[in-house]
């Protein structure tokens, strides 16, 4: 695979993430980091498990702890004790942080619709497919890396 495939990628991945910083600023959130926000994204896709937001994220349980109660003292999520495991803690969004991953995601979209407009059918179409098996080829790595318990 050429190196040049790579850096596209990674080059878009900063174009992703140049996105959603603007989205924050545009709802007016310039107090929410990247990265916290990331963390409400994955709360509101279900993902309520500190360490796995950790080994997602790619840092320390510790500090997830640190980004989890910066989110909680803004209203944006709640940290509770498991009914089924008193040694888990579940987490939630708030109203005010569905709200906000709402607004955001909004702006994401519409954003990235304006860039998609500017292509023309058949790169927006070759696109769509790329990324499709792109997301395929991750998924099953992810897949095997857990089933080889290295995750």
């Amino acid at each position: 695979m050429p190196v040049r495939l790579e850096e596209s990628i990674m080059s878009a991945s900063r174009i992703m993430v140049n996105i959603l910083a603007e989205s924050l600023m545009r709802v007016g959130e310039e107090q929410i980091t990247v990265p916290q926000f990331r963390i409400i994204d994955m709360i509101n896709n279900l993902t309520d498990k500190p360490t796995e937001i950790a080994r997602m994220l790619g840092v320390s349980p510790p500090a997830v702890s640190f980004l989890l109660e910066k989110l909680e003292e803004k209203g944006l999520i709640e940290r509770n004790l498991s009914t089924a495991d008193r040694r888990r803690i579940e987490l939630a969004l708030t109203k005010k942080g569905t709200g906000l991953v709402r607004r955001v995601n909004a702006n994401r979209k519409k954003y990235l619709k304006k860039i998609l407009q500017h292509m023309d059918e058949g790169s927006r179409s070759q696109l769509e497919s790329s990324l499709a098996a792109f997301t395929e080829s991750y998924l099953q790595l992810k897949n095997n890396r857990v089933a080889d318990g290295d995750a």
